[in-house]
């Protein structure tokens, strides 16, 4: 959250902040938020990952490999309820923090120089309704409103998803192609 309680660029689809308000012409903010983490990885920062303070030793060994990077910046998307801003009582931000991985609302992945992995897979998610319905900043959202993010969250795994597939493949070719020679 901005301070204010101010939407940004990665304010999610459909959240209640001071200034996307929710009412009768108002449904909160109407656009879908920028994926930071994406945008970081298409610059070829050398190490880009989410984290969530739910997944303390995901995190520190994010922060470590963060940390070796010499030649170039570092990048960590970190998921950390602000529970004024999101509506949500402060201790709940572990289960919130939780609850976004399990849905797949924020999947947990790194890339090392470009090379996409997810750390932690989610084999059953639960309907990302699940997570939304735990905040007053999505209150007002419809069933309508909750299917058009699960839509939104299922695409943007699938991109992800792919990215690691591919990633994995082209580290399995140069693999074998470094054997040849």
């Amino acid at each position: 959250m901005n301070t204010g309680i101010q939407r940004t660029s990665t304010t999610p689809l459909g959240a209640w902040t001071n200034t996307d308000p929710v009412g009768e012409e108002f449904h909160g903010k109407s656009q879908a938020s920028k994926d930071m983490p994406m945008i970081m990885l298409a610059h070829n920062i050398p190490y880009v990952a989410t984290a969530t303070i739910a997944y303390l030793e995901d995190f520190a060994q994010k922060l470590t490999k963060a940390t070796r990077v010499k030649d170039g910046m570092s990048y960590i998307h970190l998921l950390s309820p602000c529970p004024t801003g999101w509506r949500a009582a402060p201790d709940r931000s572990i289960e919130l923090s939780r609850l976004a991985v399990e849905t797949n609302y924020f999947p947990l992945w790194e890339a090392e120089n470009g090379q996409l992995r997810l750390t932690v897979e989610i084999p059953n998610p639960k309907p990302v309704k699940e997570y939304l319905k735990t905040m007053g900043r999505f209150a007002h959202l419809t069933e309508d409103d909750f299917n058009k993010i699960q839509e939104l969250v299922d695409s943007k795994l699938n991109k992800i998803r792919h990215l690691a597939l591919m990633s994995s493949q082209t580290a399995t070719v140069a693999k074998t192609r470094s054997a040849r020679y």
